[in-house]
């Protein structure tokens, strides 16, 4: 039995719409493709394998999109970005993610790193989900 592509989307988006992270966000959760102009905290899950046995392992990343706070220094007004705020966020998914056997599928996640997205901040996740046992 095999877990497609979209499967396993949904897999993660069921996992962190289960989240308290969720319920503390300006903006939603997606799959695959955040609103165009979105001016919010988003979420936005990527599925980058499928799985066609069970002890494969498929790579899936999760996007959390915040918006920057403004600093101002002297007579200079700057975005930077809100590094708390996305620690705290990327903080609840880590802890319903990292090690977590969920539907039949094992996920931990495998590396995490901050980026400039446009006039947002972004929190890049990669996870890897692995299938245990038969579904």
């Amino acid at each position: 039995m095999t877990k497609s592509h979209f499967s396993i989307l949904s897999h993660v988006y069921h996992r962190i719409m289960a989240l308290e992270v969720a319920r503390q966000i300006t903006g939603g959760v997606y799959k695959s493709v955040r609103p165009a102009g979105s001016d919010k905290e988003d979420i936005v899950i990527y599925a980058q394998d499928f799985i066609s046995r069970a002890g494969e392992t498929a790579r899936v990343k999760i996007d959390i999109y915040s918006s920057p706070i403004f600093s101002s220094r002297a007579d200079a007004v700057d975005m930077v970005p809100d590094f708390k705020r996305l620690e705290y966020l990327s903080g609840l998914i880590f802890d319903g993610i990292d090690e977590v056997f969920y539907a039949g599928c094992l996920s931990w996640v495998d590396s995490q790193r901050f980026s400039r997205e446009d006039d947002m901040f972004c929190c890049h996740m990669e996870i890897c989900v692995s299938l245990r046992g038969a579904f």
